[in-house]
Formats: C-alpha cells, sequence, structure tokens
C-alpha cells in the first residue's frame, strides 16, 4: 500500500473516532450497559492513534526530539487512560492520564508549529491545554472542561482533513 493511501486511512479513521467521541454522550453511552461504553472509549482511542500516527508519519521528517517527546508521551497518555481503571495512579489514574495525553500532544504541537506543519490542529491542541488550566482554575468541571474537550477533538477532525488533502508523499 502507498503511503499516501496510509495516511488517507489514518485521517478518515482520526476524523471518524473523533465523530465517534463527539456524538456518543447522546447517541451511544445512554443506550449501553457496562461493561459496553468501555469498548467504545477503546475504540475512539484506537481510532485517534491511528490519527496520531499519521500525523507523526506525515511530519516526521521536520520533527525535533522536542517533538518526538511530545510524541511518546501523548502515546503514553493514550495507554495510560485506557488502563486507568485499574487505578494505577490511585483514584486519580485518569486526572494523571488524560493531562499525560494532554501535555504530551502540546509538547508536540509546539514543535509541530516550529516545523509549520499541521498549525491548526497544534493550535487547537495547545488552546484545549490553556482551557483546560483555566477551567481547573475556576473549579469547572461543567461547560470550560466541554469547550478544552472540544478544541482537541477538533483538532483531531482537523488533522484528520489535513492527513486525507495532502498531496505527494509525506514530509
Amino acid at each position: 500500500m502507498r503511503n499516501r493511501s496510509v495516511l488517507r486511512l489514518a485521517g478518515a479513521a482520526t476524523i471518524v473516532g473523533a465523530a465517534i467521541d463527539i456524538a456518543a454522550p447522546f447517541l451511544i453511552y445512554p443506550r449501553l450497559a457496562d461493561p459496553w461504553p468501555h469498548l467504545v472509549y477503546v475504540i475512539i482511542d484506537l481510532l485517534l492513534l491511528l490519527g496520531m500516527l499519521g500525523v507523526w508519519s506525515a511530519s516526521r521528517r521536520s520533527a525535533s526530539a522536542l517533538g518526538l517527546t511530545g510524541f511518546v508521551l501523548a502515546l503514553l497518555g493514550v495507554m495510560l487512560v485506557r488502563t486507568s481503571s485499574a487505578e494505577i495512579f490511585g483514584g486519580a489514574s485518569y486526572v494523571i492520564a488524560s493531562s499525560l495525553w494532554s501535555i504530551g500532544m502540546v509538547v508536540w504541537a509546539v514543535d509541530l508549529m516550529r516545523a509549520k506543519v499541521f498549525r491548526i490542529p497544534a493550535g487547537l491542541w495547545i488552546v484545549a491545554l490553556v482551557i483546560g488550566l483555566v477551567g481547573l482554575a475556576m473549579k469547572d468541571h461543567g461547560p470550560v472542561a466541554h469547550v478544552a474537550k472540544m478544541s482537541f477533538i477538533i483538532g483531531f477532525i482537523v488533522a484528520g482533513l489535513d492527513l486525507i488533502k495532502a498531496r505527494g508523499e509525506p514530509a
């Protein structure tokens, strides 16, 4: 399979994963009993992970050590999010894991901005962390947290679109 096709598939997977993440609280989770929502979470994260791998593949030649560090932290964050129910870090396992994912995405995003690739998704991932920190300072776990999550997910949608529409071989 050609690199271009693989990147387009990664882009499509990312968009599908983000769409499921947006729609699931309204259309899917209310209809499922435990443990089935967890399978949906795994599917979403797998699809977003494919997008992360696609973005890395498309941008790896222009990445620095900072970008690699952020990418690896983000991957670790995804894995820890999926295992957070084991409470490796106690009751705060999910918060720690999702924070690591977000911080990893921001570190990687800074490098993407430096390399002038995937700038809109990178900006949205940075904005998501800033909004999340504002919400944390305000002790808001509702609307502000939702806006942060939407910025994070929209970043994935834009990254997916960028992967689909890119021409030629990866950078």
